[in-house]
């Protein structure tokens, strides 16, 4: 299948219905806040409490990830070339906006606020794990193969400090280079210019190879490919206008439950267990499939799902940090619970004050980025109003 088969075969995504935007919303907030209440348990209980929630979460999100970046790919398919800065400009700007932020007000509580020591120094305090967390290079996937080898590697670069949750940002950002690659370059024969190319590609490859199997989600690669598969396959649902999905979606939520609660009955449940994860898919997008036709749902729920979306990356990125401010501020002149509830209702206030000051302006930073790395990756030769196609010994391979 060369490029121009693949420009015929494009398939442009529908938008979601109302009622499947409002699902997808309602996903992305409880997930956020099932990673709060882990790390309550870990701040307040020290990890006493046996508590699934988070790994269940980071799953969620990875999950949900996939679907929606492959629809989004998809869309950008349909654009006149080159796509593939575009894509990766967007997708960066929707990372780094409320991350680069983020980082610096828990450097700021880190010195002013944190008394009590939640890291080792020079592998996540100091300023290289700051500069390396910048760089999205916190548990790159080469410390922790080295590791693994049993190299002594002092200058192995954490997630900085108490911004423990920083940890699978990296991971998503490498993905969304890698498959960017794949998808643009490989399927699109997009050309990018090799100074470039190599680079992204040894960064951004051995992170997708080793979370297929291993790091600190298992198989968070393997998770991400799953809602990307369910993205592909909702599309070409979707897009051929069949509104018969009813029933479809009964036995995808039937079978996905049936079978999520015999492999809990038998093994225990896994937030990241591959095989729970994919009983967990089947479920959230059969549900999405069964409301792919309802248009709308009452406008109160719509908002308040919308809302609480739309800082749950911002809530993500710091909820830990001011977690263990408000501990550290609270834990011998108050009770536990009233020190619990103000440090939840205090990340939600910062963390929408994050989205208010900088994560809803990503779009902003996307458009000022996109000519920038246009003159960076599309080589001159190219014509900037279509993919161009390469013979098969040029840079088209990721």
């Amino acid at each position: 299948m060369n490029a121009n088969t693949l420009e015929r075969r494009a398939t442009s995504v529908p938008a979601l219905s109302g009622a499947a935007s409002a699902y997808l919303d309602a996903l992305r907030a409880i997930a956020a806040n099932l990673v709060v209440v882990s790390h309550i348990v870990l701040i307040h209980f020290n990890g006493s409490i046996r508590y699934g929630g988070g790994s269940i979460a980071v799953s969620l999100f990875f999950l949900l990830s996939g679907f929606l970046i492959t629809q989004s790919m998809l869309n950008w398919q349909k654009r006149p070339g080159p796509r593939l800065p575009g894509f990766l400009a967007d997708r960066v700007a929707r990372i780094i906006t409320p991350y680069v932020p983020a980082l610096l007000l828990i450097t700021a509580a880190n010195v002013l606020f944190i008394t009590t020591k939640w890291g080792a120094p020079e592998i996540n305090t100091g300023v290289r794990p700051f500069v390396g967390n910048l760089l999205m290079l916190q548990d790159h996937s080469a410390f922790q193969f080295l590791e693994m080898l049993r190299f002594d590697i002092p200058w192995r670069i954490r997630p900085y400090n108490t911004a423990e949750p920083f940890w699978t940002v990296s991971i998503e950002l490498w993905i969304y280079v890698s498959v960017g690659l794949f998808f643009f370059c490989v399927l699109c024969r997009e050309p990018v210019r090799r100074r470039y190319l190599w680079p992204l590609v040894a960064l951004s490859l051995p992170v997708v190879i080793w979370n297929a199997a291993a790091g600190g989600g298992k198989s968070l690669t393997l998770i991400w490919l799953l809602g990307a598969v369910a993205g592909c396959a909702l599309a070409r649902l979707t897009s051929g206008g069949d509104r018969r999905t009813g029933w479809m979606a009964f036995w995808l939520v039937t079978f996905g439950a049936a079978g999520l609660v015999g492999r809990a009955a038998k093994v225990g449940f896994d937030g990241y267990d591959l095989q729970t994860v994919a009983l967990i898919a089947i479920v959230v997008f059969g549900v999405l499939i069964g409301l792919a036709n309802v248009r709308s749902v009452p406008p109160l729920l719509e908002r308040a799902c919308r809302f609480f979306a739309s800082y749950s990356y911002s809530l993500y990125l710091i909820h830990n940090t001011v977690l263990i401010v408000v501990w550290e501020l609270t834990r011998d002149a108050a009770p536990r619970w009233v020190s619990i509830l103000s440090g939840v209702l205090l990340s939600h206030v910062v963390a929408y004050l994050l989205y208010l000051a900088f994560e809803r302006h990503y779009r902003h930073v996307a458009r000022w980025l996109r000519p920038r790395f246009e003159r960076a990756l599309v080589p001159k030769r190219a014509e900037p109003g279509a993919a161009s196609a390469l013979p098969a010994t040029s840079t088209s391979r990721p």
